[in-house]
């Protein structure tokens, strides 16, 4: 069986007690309409921190710094056959003035209170942002599926 495997990335960008939020465009082919942090796919050998700098700046015009791990984990999207790995990484706002890409969406500065309450919050991130934009250095897996598009059918948390 060949796997159809992509590895990513989310970056939380904290400014202030705000964090970076992307409302990605209804035209994209996955997770159209989604809130989520930016972030992307990490290129052939490049280095978890050093994708997330890139793919902020890229995204954003923003630089970034003091970055964590929060949370690694894995998504199979059954609609389109396709595994996601990826990392969640918290990072501060360094300098920069953001910019926008509309076929990419549109950015928001929120607090965490208000990023538990958008309505279409990328649904295994309602699951894991507590821990995510929490204090805490522990770093938590996680497993979720999805059944077409949006429709998260199974989600887990491993313990160690």
């Amino acid at each position: 069986m060949i796997r159809n495997i992509v590895v990513t990335l989310e970056c939380f960008v904290k400014k202030g007690n705000k964090y970076l939020l992307l409302h990605r465009n209804k035209t994209k082919r996955i997770m159209p309409d989604i809130w989520m942090a930016p972030g992307g796919h990490r290129e052939f050998n490049e280095g978890l921190f050093a994708c997330a700098r890139r793919e902020v700046e890229e995204e954003t015009g923003l630089k970034i710094k003091n970055l964590r791990i929060k949370a690694v984990g894995n998504a199979y999207v059954k609609d389109i056959d396709q595994e996601f790995y990826f990392h969640m990484l918290v990072a501060d706002y360094e300098g920069g003035v953001l910019k926008t890409h509309d076929e990419d969406g549109t950015f928001e500065w929120l607090t965490g209170e208000q990023i538990m309450k958008l309505n279409k919050l990328l649904p295994e991130l309602k699951e894991i942002l507590p821990h995510v934009l929490s204090d805490s250095k522990d770093i938590i897996s996680y497993q979720a599926a999805y059944e077409k598009g949006t429709q998260m059918s199974f989600f887990e948390i491993e313990r160690p």
